[in-house]
């Protein structure tokens, strides 16, 4: 077992501690429980430091004696550090123009918050009415973006009482216990829940750390908290920004946006997002790693245009490694719009309401070792998407286990075409993963949209094992042998075998014991002692190899390694 997997199975265990816990209370409980890592990081001589209380008379160069942060960000030179004590911050947008480093007082957790605490509360009937309320955060998102069933999605205003969300209503009408209404017309903000003798919040800031200019490139945050805001906690538009070990939570769209490149996100807790928790919009090199991204998308936005865990568009050579990605109600990881060179490896994806990982209208990927469960309607679906490599990943108990489609959604832009971005399904690899009892498919690779065999997309699957307790359900694979059979089902893998003359070295195993697993049922996918899959694998090309952190061209196990 190599350093680097004791460093990322290390994190994975804490991280899957942290979101048991989480999973263990409802939603509306864990608004005051989500808490700031601990972080012990050196200050250097000349930091500037900043407290919630801090004073412009103050020097703002000791921990006794800090300014506002205003202050500091406004008169610190590019290249300074500035210490956050602990403490909420309140109603704080920052805008950093130069190169800061802005981080947690150690051992101290300091809060950023886009909202406000509300007081002067009047009553009215049954509701309270808050007057010359000046704040509203009304749709500005595409209308595709917004799931009918769900029309207040877009409207990014929020109120917490004791920091429990308030559900956001279209009319002074509707305003009941535990809604809210804003009434931008009139200035005014109303709740249906009592104010009196509790601690009621309010979002008034757009987001909270912004590092758009070009001067801020090379800066880090770390350490923080930003929650509250409309849009999102941090917003990164210059190049090479580290974000570390930050809580991005509750904010109204995403956790953090980034477009620019050579963004480095880790360590990080993203959740309980409006929309999704990361978004990267040409964010080439973009790093993803040893993040929790769980429980994004609580505005319902549609799950089928920009809603999830991760979304990253028209990016070359983003990097998504060791993070546990869990319950986001839409798909986990997603890569999209003629993004390339994509890597996505030794994640835990687990439980998302849509697909677990996603590539879809993009080019030559590397998905590998990753233990992807309970995501419907796939664990990991190829898209229109060419050159995916697929090795390695361990796949339980989706509704399809592994689905890859091709539709006749080309691209028409010569400029990617010539980079082999073509849209189009082609050259699949499938090679040493597990793909365990799901509840639909195992492998579900229809051509009937095209009326195309699904050679032309996958040419190559083998060296993978199937296990089902019935030999009848799941079907193991669905396959189209040719523009009239473009559905063809297989209940077991000697017959697939016969028919298309792949998958001659994989196993199908039906047995109502798991001979795999240490403990499928309480999610421990680790092999156990006598498990087939032990050094049944193909040895890796050099590529995958050096993405997942082992040594190629020697056999390795089947599944996530």
């Amino acid at each position: 077992m190599n350093s680097q997997y004791n460093k990322h199975f290390s994190f994975l265990l804490l991280a899957s501690a942290v979101l048991a816990a989480l999973a263990a209370v409802p939603h509306t409980a864990t608004a005051a429980t989500l808490n700031i890592k601990n972080t012990s990081y050196a200050i250097p001589n000349g930091a500037f430091f900043v407290s919630p209380n801090g004073n412009e008379s103050n020097s703002g160069r000791s921990a006794d004696s800090p300014w506002p942060v205003s202050k500091a960000i406004a008169s610190a030179p590019s290249g300074a550090t500035i210490v956050f004590r602990g403490g909420t911050y309140r109603n704080i947008r920052l805008a950093v123009n130069k190169q800061l480093i802005l981080q947690a007082y150690p051992n101290e957790q300091p809060w950023l918050k886009g909202s406000t605490i509300v007081d002067g509360w009047v009553l009215e009937g049954s509701i309270w009415r808050k007057d010359d309320w000046n704040y509203s955060f009304p749709p500005n998102q595409q209308p595709r973006a917004i799931d009918p069933k769900y029309p207040m999605a877009g409207y990014r205003d929020m109120v917490y009482i004791n920091g429990v969300a308030l559900k956001q209503v279209a009319s002074k009408a509707n305003v009941a216990p535990g809604t809210f209404y804003v009434d931008a017309a009139n200035k005014k903000l109303y709740i249906g829940s009592s104010p009196v003798g509790n601690t009621v919040e309010a979002t008034v800031q757009t987001e909270g750390v912004v590092m758009w200019n070009n001067s801020a490139s090379g800066s880090i945050a770390r350490g923080l908290g930003l929650a509250h805001y409309a849009n999102q906690g941090i917003q990164i538009g210059a190049s090479g920004v580290m974000v570390e070990n930050n809580t991005l939570a509750w904010n109204g769209m995403e956790g953090v946006t980034v477009q620019s490149s050579d963004v480095k996100l880790h360590g990080n807790t993203i959740s309980y997002n409006g929309r999704k928790g990361v978004g990267g919009i040409r964010a080439h090199r973009l790093l993803i790693e040893n993040n929790v991204i769980s429980h994004n998308n609580v505005e319902n936005f549609s799950d089928s245009w920009s809603a999830g865990g991760v979304k990253i568009v028209w990016t070359d050579g983003a990097l998504m490694r060791g993070n546990v990605v869990d319950r986001n109600k839409a798909i986990g990881l997603w890569i999209d719009e003629s993004s390339t060179n994509s890597t996505v490896v030794n994640n835990v994806v687990r439980n998302n309401t849509s697909n677990g990982i996603s590539m879809e209208i993009s080019h030559k990927a590397i998905i590998a070792s990753n233990v992807v469960s309970g995501n419907a309607p796939a664990g990991i679906i190829i898209l229109n998407s060419s050159s995916a490599q697929i090795y390695n990943n361990t796949l339980a108990r989706n509704h399809a286990n592994l689905l890859v489609l091709e539709t006749s959604r080309n691209n028409t832009k010569s400029n990617e075409i010539s980079q082999g971005i073509t849209w189009m399904t082609r050259n699949t690899i499938v090679k040493n993963n597990i793909l365990w009892n799901s509840s639909g498919p195992m492998f579900y690779a229809p051509g009937c949209a095209t009326k195309e065999p699904s050679k032309l997309m996958v040419p190559t699957t083998n060296n993978n094992a199937y296990y089902r307790t019935s030999a009848s359900q799941p079907v193991n694979l669905i396959w189209a042998l040719n523009s009239n059979q473009c559905s063809q089902s297989f209940n077991s893998l000697a017959s697939f075998q016969s028919a298309t003359g792949l998958e001659s070295n994989s196993l199908d195993i039906v047995n109502s014991n798991d001979p795999f697993f240490v403990n499928a049922s309480a999610n421990d996918f680790r092999l156990s002692s006598g498990s087939p899959a032990l050094g049944r694998g193909e040895p890796l090309p050099a590529d995958v190899a050096n993405a997942i952190g082992v040594a190629a061209e020697i056999p390795v196990d089947l599944g996530a390694l």
